[in-house]
């Protein structure tokens, strides 16, 4: 969920816009009521024991050093306490209406000046906001069990950050996680060495879409097979959740209000009210209509880097694994556990799920 308005709400908006009312009086989430907490009412219909994790895109305006919600600009430091406490009092107004935050990340994309929504923090400032005034006003509101994801951001610098923003004893116990997002590549091995330095912290990727200013071409194979590589190599190095973004959108890819269009597993026609449901959707499905919440990883080890591949054990003791074939050629195999061993092809440009 988006923390007031992000590039993918229909404009800027902010919970409370007077900047002396320190109290709060003015707080509303009135916006949120007419869209985003019907459709949460509603997944919780299909799923109660859904988790919710929340960002903010960028303070109210008038905490910003450059005085707008978007293009950037940092947040003053004479604010800090107050935009905490309108986080955590976020966190309290969903919870009158029946939705539990269960995850916080301090700020979505914090190295990036965008053309929308955006604020920049420096792994020094994450480690300062969290400790001094975030964890403290969740605590005062009575949120304790809230978990705190420091850097939102790309995997390339997740190591340095990380190792940045919990330099301290303090912080590391303040900090829960690191969330991370796919658009400068792979770099799994920075993500398998952030689960080695630090592994009591969770590791979520919270945002990942295809974007198309650069993927426009490609096929819907393509885009499904982006999905697929990045959830196995995340799990592979040490990945405790994936978040799609978005879970649909409309047939230009928004609505976005800087035109910031992008794809996502559904599409929704709304000239001809119908829904265009892409590979993508079925691919991620491999992995969660089989993975269980509270599975272990278990090793996978491959012949060949033709064949991507996870495992995983669910909590009831079945066994799962995901493989992937992103190749022009049929792949043959054997596939094996213990005294089990079966011969198998895959197509190319395939996924499998294996359940034993």
């Amino acid at each position: 969920m988006h923390i007031q308005s992000c590039d993918f709400a229909l404009g800027n908006y902010a919970y409370v816009e007077d900047e002396t009312d320190k109290e709060l009086k003015t707080f509303s989430i009135e916006r949120d009521k007419e869209y985003i907490l019907p459709l949460i009412h509603a997944a919780k219909e299909q799923e109660e024991e859904l988790t919710l994790l929340a960002s903010p895109w960028s303070p109210p305006a008038f905490m910003k050093t450059n005085g707008e919600m978007n293009h950037g600009g940092k947040l003053k430091k004479e604010y800090y306490g107050m935009w905490a406490d309108m986080v955590a009092h976020y966190v309290t107004e969903y919870k009158k209406q029946g939705v539990h935050i269960s995850r916080l990340t301090v700020q979505n994309e914090p190295n990036a000046s965008q053309t929308w929504d955006s604020c920049l923090f420096t792994g020094k400032e994450e480690q300062e906001y969290v400790c001094g005034y975030l964890r403290p006003a969740l605590d005062a509101a009575g949120h304790t069990e809230v978990k705190i994801n420091i850097w939102d951001h790309n995997k390339e610098r997740v190591l340095d950050r990380a190792m940045e923003s919990m330099s301290t004893e303090e912080s590391r116990n303040a900090i829960d996680g690191i969330g991370f997002h796919w658009y400068t590549g792979d770099h799994f091995e920075a993500l398998q060495e952030v689960r080695n330095r630090f592994p009591e912290k969770e590791l979520i990727f919270t945002e990942g879409c295809v974007e198309y200013s650069r993927f426009a071409a490609d096929s819907q194979v393509a885009h499904a097979e982006m999905y697929a590589h990045d959830i196995l190599g995340n799990f592979n190095a040490g990945m405790n959740a994936y978040l799609d973004w978005n879970i649909y959108l409309d047939e230009q890819g928004g609505p976005n209000h800087v035109k910031n269009y992008c794809d996502a597993p559904v599409m929704c026609d709304t000239k001809n009210d119908t829904i265009d449901v892409k590979l993508s959707y079925y691919y991620i499905g491999h992995f969660s209509r089989f993975i269980k919440r509270g599975a272990k990883r278990m090793l996978i080890s491959r012949f060949t880097s033709q064949v991507e591949a996870a495992g995983f054990v669910n909590p009831d003791g079945g066994k799962v694994a995901v493989l992937l074939n992103r190749m022009d050629e049929v792949q043959k195999f054997t596939f094996g556990d213990g005294s089990k061993v079966c011969e198998m092809e895959m197509e190319p440009h395939t996924i499998m799920t294996i359940c034993w």
